[in-house]
């Protein structure tokens, strides 16, 4: 079969090995995770940023990148069920495969950004009223992501990530050395060094609340809530893709038979290279359920949504009091 014609260039690998579970996770992180992302975009687009102060640009960028992950995996879905082989044209495989890394760090910087400002909110929280706590600091470090994420990705996939002798897009069997580097750079300086920011953090910040006496409760866990669940995004969503990967692509430098090495982790790895998807959906849940004023802006403009009168007459005071 054509599918098989070139199964001796991608060390006997069976291909069609991880459809069923990527299928499964790509569906679910699809179907829920792209109308809660546009729901969460509506949302914070009504706050508007220059109201909701630095938290709402971060998460717009954050959710923005969400999205483009998104629109991305009907597609690959599609490569799913071909086992793997690309039928479109080279630049389409480009253009995906750079949307994936792009988008997937640009993620872990929001995040971790995310943890920053409320580390400088709560542990600092006169610096925070400076110039590094405005909304053109924010956009200016959105756009500085953005531009070192893709300068990164490109010095490690330029110049091609289609590969014509076996038809497939951002797979090689067994991978080359100058991927392999590039991908344990991504593990410790996409991975392990947000995971040291974020464990730093969020220590200062508890430490920083047992000894607040003005802290509401409510507060309190607000903020507590924030970091425990970017702290299980990172544990269950990009930790298994991350530790696989630092495992595989260390151990090829150190096993000779490099075929028996992709054999052994090609199901494990690609099914954690799957769960990254659901960063999407989580993320969108976690901002509409997280963030008072995003569940009360849409009370507000959906009915639907607000089965009782509010209560609350002061909507600006209540952004301020949780974004500036």
């Amino acid at each position: 079969m054509e599918l098989n014609r070139n199964r001796s260039l991608v060390c006997e690998l069976s291909l069609e090995e991880d459809r069923l579970g990527l299928t499964g996770i790509y569906s679910v992180a699809f179907c829920l995770g792209l109308p809660a992302n546009l729901l969460s975009l509506w949302g914070v687009s009504r706050l508007g940023v220059q109201r909701g102060g630095v938290q709402l640009v971060l998460m717009l960028n954050l959710l923005l990148s969400d999205l483009l992950q998104l629109l991305t995996l009907p597609l690959w879905l599609v490569v799913l069920q071909g086992a793997h082989h690309w039928r479109y044209s080279p630049e389409l495989c480009q253009l995906v495969g750079y949307v994936f890394y792009v988008n997937l760090y640009a993620s872990v910087a929001f995040l971790t950004l995310i943890a920053l400002d409320r580390y400088l909110l709560i542990v600092h929280p006169l610096a925070s009223r400076g110039w590094c706590h405005s909304v053109l600091a924010a956009r200016l470090a959105g756009l500085a992501v953005w531009a070192l994420t893709l300068l990164f990705c490109l010095s490690g996939l330029y110049p091609t990530i289609y590969h014509k002798d076996t038809g497939l897009c951002l797979e090689k069997y067994p991978t080359t050395p100058r991927y392999a580097k590039f991908k344990i750079a991504t593990v410790v300086l996409g991975y392990l060094l947000p995971c040291i920011v974020l464990g730093y953090t969020s220590t200062r910040i508890h430490l920083a609340l047992r000894r607040s006496s003005s802290t509401s409760t409510h507060e309190r866990h607000r903020i507590v809530g924030t970091l425990g669940l970017i702290t299980i995004i990172f544990v269950l969503v990009f930790g298994p893709y991350h530790l696989v990967g630092g495992y595989k692509f260390v151990a090829f430098f150190l096993q000779q038979d490099r075929c028996a090495l992709e054999r052994e982790l090609f199901l494990p790895y690609r099914l954690s290279y799957g769960l990254t998807s659901l960063n999407g959906l989580l993320d969108s849940f976690f901002y509409i359920f997280l963030c008072r004023d995003v569940r009360q802006e849409l009370r507000q403009s959906l009915p639907c949504l607000n089965p009782e009168p509010e209560v609350s007459a002061n909507h600006d005071q209540l952004i301020q009091s949780d974004y500036l």
